[in-house]
């Protein structure tokens, strides 16, 4: 076994069609056994015929988050579905909630505290957590809570399961009536591509806003039920992505201006509001 032999291994790898993310576990994988058998064999050349630059780098997923634009786009036909499937898609975005935490809101989540509404959230992946609301989203919540008494009568669950009132409402319940109403209307993103359900989005577009309010760390993560800040730099990375983004036409046509001064030198959430009316 010699360099030779590990770089046509190598290149098989890079040619193969797999992940990067496969092809660096398989390499690391197999350098761990040539150290191994080159130290039980005394062959210590086996340790060094596989080194570091050999494993590709894994690529990272884009972290985005829904501009403005999109979010108009997607709420002004979110807000025709059932009322309270609009409702459970409002309160989600407004929670900033992964889509399990929002689906399993119990209809005792609510509290005031000092004259401040409360919510309790109880995360299927953590554990449970407080923190405070609007006016205006405890009002939202209220009459979904209402309108779930109504239709259901006792249950546990804000957002009810309409084949078994002891679950909540199903996840592949909500998507099938939001994908549905993306591909009826044909509803689709700043670049020209069709949406998808991605409700993680809306809880990065919440994560994205909170950075722009300039809160600290420790603030922004415990609104978003973490337990620690590591994962608030994604969202501040990502918030500096959409201001780019926001920004590019304003910046192409300053660099339009400058170019051109050196050639000068030689050239809806109507349907909500008014549920909250009645």
């Amino acid at each position: 076994i010699d360099r030779d032999l590990m770089e046509d291994y190598l290149i098989h790898k890079a040619t193969d069609g797999s992940s990067g993310k496969s092809s660096g576990d398989d390499i690391i994988k197999l350098r761990s056994v040539l150290e191994s058998v080159g130290k039980l064999y005394d062959w210590p050349h086996l340790g060094k015929l596989l080194i570091n630059t050999d494993i590709p780098q894994e690529v990272q997923a884009e972290f985005k988050a829904y501009s403005d634009s999109e979010l108009k786009r997607l709420n002004a036909h979110i807000t025709k579905l059932d009322e309270q499937i609009t409702r459970c898609m409002v309160i989600h975005q407004m929670l900033g909630t992964r889509i399990s935490d929002t689906l399993t809101l119990r209809r005792d989540c609510l509290s005031l505290v000092n004259g401040v509404d409360m919510i309790k959230i109880r995360q299927v992946k953590t554990t449970v957590y407080e923190k405070p609301i609007s006016a205006e989203l405890a009002a939202l919540i209220r009459k979904a809570i209402q309108c779930s008494q109504e239709r259901y009568g006792d249950a546990v669950y804000i957002f009810v399961d309409e084949k078994d009132k002891t679950r909540p409402l199903q996840y592949t319940t909500i998507k099938h009536k939001v994908l549905n109403m993306i591909l009826k209307e044909d509803l689709r993103d700043d670049d020209g591509k069709r949406f998808r359900f991605t409700t993680h989005m809306f809880r990065r577009t919440y994560g994205a806003k909170l950075t722009e309010l300039h809160l600290d760390d420790w603030t922004i993560a415990k609104l978003l039920g973490h337990r620690g800040v590591h994962s608030v730099m994604h969202y501040r990375k990502m918030n500096n992505l959409v201001l780019a983004k926001e920004t590019r036409k304003a910046r192409e046509a300053q660099t339009r201006l400058l170019l051109a001064n050196l050639d000068g030198w030689g050239e809806d959430y109507e349907q909500i509001r008014q549920d909250e009316r009645s």
